[in-house]
């Protein structure tokens, strides 16, 4: 601020004023590569989860029931806990 009676007072250079909000990309996602992105995470996830539950069945067909229980009370345990985060993100 310029005090009028003052004269060692400056006029500041002021720099232009920020939008509000989350600053934007340099170079922003589309609505369908976010998408893409999505459901290649989402099928990595499912993969994962299809080759453990192969696992389990792999441990059955040895015989190993106890195995087998383990690696079923793991799959579901993480695919709750996986649930509870998408609820939370929703």
């Amino acid at each position: 601020m310029v005090d009028a009676r003052d004269p060692g007072t400056l006029q500041l250079p002021l720099a232009f004023k920020r939008s509000r909000g989350r600053p934007r990309k340099e170079s922003p996602l589309t609505g369908a590569q976010r998408q893409a992105r999505f459901r290649a995470r989402r099928e990595a996830q499912a993969q994962v989860l299809r080759e453990r539950l192969q696992k389990a069945l792999g441990y059955l067909e040895q015989g190993d029931t106890g195995m087998a229980r383990y690696e079923l009370e793991s799959l579901v345990a993480a695919t709750a806990s996986r649930r509870e985060e998408d609820a939370l993100d929703t």
